[in-house]
């Protein structure tokens, strides 16, 4: 939506259009839209389909329904917009060019590599006391540099929160109703219907080997007749009872190989029973098992003959999993999943071990509407008392809660650490005042949360007050240059090479080599764009003027200097202008977001 109001006036001032000629060739010419290519092509040989697709566009007048025509009209919408977009970019790049002593400039600039040494003497060498930074300091770099401290609209958020967790009288509820349980479930002839209609935790038919049990019942289940029970017993939040339905001797794993079909544009439900029908007789007559999985198993195995390797109970879906380990070895079985028809054979077998059902019946320990009326009575009360920041301090203090914090939330942000799902705290937060606290009690998954708006930065440059600390920072290392920078002017009056700097000013001499001007960092000194710039420009053995850095101030000397071989012209301007256009797309379309001033006020609905 965004892109189709940003797009839609320069399209027009342009004069950019879709005709109806260019809309049909994108569709039944030779060279058709990749969205018509996708959609109307073979899926077995990617070949477009041309016969389908004048189909479909005849016939979808005839659609009762309209939903035909609906699809055709949003594709027709999609390839001309896309259509549009392609040659507003054209034009951009079109527009591009890179002049002969561009192309000269940056393959010197980029090709030229130097070795220089240096010596630095960081910022951390002088301590704080040894400058005054003044309120006019501040101001005055601030006024300066505002443009460079642009911000987005965020809020600080400091909350407390009352989590909902069962209580004493909730726990013996649930120990008590196990208890009054025990007797049905040790007498009741299925156990399996009780567990269906009572327990927390629904059945699992699936047979369990010795040691996959969890540790509390494993042995009680393997020394034990069908029909025992264990427990009462808690685990894992909630009382259960464990009773033992079967005893099975099963492998422990098999070995088998399937023949995955799967409906397509050209197979529906009906002719894939079919096809895996005549599949299957062509098995049980001998055919090659591996082969025919290859021509039309659609499963990941098919370049494997079909063959799964071994596996144990459990790991595959249910119908699938019980032909194997019921199955025969040999046997071409026909199985529907969720997955697909599948044609299966048991290669092999491990030996049959023992093997336990196990059905529980559970009752989960969880908060019951008492406890939850409970919990927001206290964040309803406290939120009621402490409706001022000062209040809400000191209770927090006096309480002993824990205060927890989100800072710089953006408005559409959709997490915050510790808090499931938490848009409606953020949605009042852009719209309350600084160090309102919420008067609703926000419900967040088991938490009540009542929170306070601790800052405030609207989109724009932020103020003096909000980037203080980062400024008092730069200040300090610009007032810690220029005495840096008097030391240099001062030893450097007196000297002849960077050895004798170094000595008269206490510092080591550094080597930086192999550097050019496209180079991101020095050697031992890290990100200084301004150390490598210098450089690219000195005159051989000769000593910089104090160069002001990220870390310290430096001193450097260009002792050897390595330029580019001769190149080709041309290619190099090839090489740019590959570059530059491949930027465009996406920079013509961020000064067009920037010269929209988009208002975005999702975060307030959504």
């Amino acid at each position: 939506m965004v892109r189709e109001y940003i797009t839609q006036g320069e399209y027009r001032e342009l004069g950019i259009s879709v005709s109806t000629d260019e809309m049909m060739d994108m569709v039944q010419g030779r060279n058709p839209h990749p969205v018509i290519r996708s959609l109307f092509s073979d899926p077995q040989t990617g070949i477009l389909n041309r016969t389908f697709l004048v189909q479909f566009i005849r016939t979808m007048n005839e659609d009762p329904s309209g939903a035909q025509k609906t699809i055709w009209l949003y594709l027709e919408s999609e390839i001309m917009k896309d259509r549009a977009w392609s040659k507003y970019n054209n034009l951009i790049r079109k527009g591009l060019y890179i002049t002969d002593l561009e192309a000269e400039n940056n393959y010197r600039e980029t090709g030229r590599r130097m070795d220089f040494r240096y010596v630095v003497k960081r910022f951390a060498a002088v301590p704080d006391s040894a400058i005054t930074v003044t309120e006019n300091d501040l101001q005055k770099y601030y006024r300066d540099h505002e443009k460079d401290y642009k911000q987005e609209a965020t809020r600080d958020i400091e909350y407390v929160v009352f989590e909902i967790l069962p209580s004493n009288e909730d726990d013996r509820m649930a120990a008590e109703w196990i208890n009054k349980m025990k007797a049905e479930f040790e007498t009741i002839e299925d156990p399996v219907s009780l567990v269906g209609m009572e327990s927390d935790l629904p059945f699992d038919d699936m047979n369990y080997a010795d040691g996959s049990l969890p540790e509390i019942i494993n042995d009680f289940m393997f020394s034990s007749a069908p029909g025992a029970v264990y427990g009462p017993y808690f685990e894992e939040s909630s009382y259960r009872l464990a009773r033992l339905v079967e005893i099975n001797y099963l492998p422990d794993s098999v070995h088998a190989r399937h023949i995955l079909l799967q409906p397509d544009n050209n197979t529906d439900a009906s002719g894939l029973i079919a096809l895996a029908d005549s599949l299957q007789e062509v098995l049980n007559s001998g055919g090659d098992f591996a082969n025919l999985a290859r021509q039309y198993s659609m499963d990941g195995s098919a370049q494997e003959g079909g063959d799964l390797g071994w596996f144990p109970e459990g790991q595959m879906v249910k119908p699938f999993s019980d032909s194997c380990f019921h199955g025969q070895i040999g046997e071409i079985m026909q199985v529907q999943t969720q997955f697909g028809i599948h044609l299966i054979e048991v290669l092999e077998k491990s030996r049959n071990v023992k093997k336990v059902k196990v059905a529980y019946l559970s009752r989960n320990v969880e908060p019951s509407s008492e406890t939850y009326q409970n919990v927001y009575s206290q964040a309803v009360k406290f939120a009621g008392l402490n409706n001022t920041y000062e209040k809400f301090n000191t209770a927090v203090s006096e309480q002993n809660l824990t205060k927890r914090y989100a800072n710089e939330v953006t408005a559409s942000q959709r997490t915050i650490t510790g808090l499931d799902q938490p848009r409606a705290l953020i949605r009042w937060a852009f719209e309350a005042e600084l160090h309102d606290i919420s008067e609703e009690i926000f419900e967040i998954g088991n938490k009540y949360v009542v929170a306070a708006v601790t800052g405030i930065r609207e989109k724009g440059n932020a103020t003096l007050d909000q980037v203080r600390t980062e400024i008092e920072l730069e200040v300090k290392k610009n007032k810690k240059a220029a005495l840096i920078s008097e030391e240099f002017n001062t030893s450097l009056a007196s000297v002849q090479n960077i050895d004798e700097l170094a000595d008269e000013m206490g510092l080591a001499v550094m080597d930086a080599n192999n550097v050019n001007f496209a180079s991101v960092s020095v050697p031992s000194a890290g990100i200084e764009p301004n150390v490598i710039a210098t450089a690219s420009v000195l005159a051989p053995d000769q000593l910089s003027p104090p160069v002001q850095g990220n870390n310290g101030v430096y001193v450097i000397v260009v002792v050897n200097v390595i330029d580019p071989e001769e190149t080709e012209l041309a290619s190099q301007k090839s090489r740019m202008a590959s570059l530059r256009e491949s930027q465009a797309n996406y920079e013509a379309y961020q000064a067009l977001q920037d010269a929209a001033n988009i208002q975005d006020n999702r975060g307030k609905f959504f």
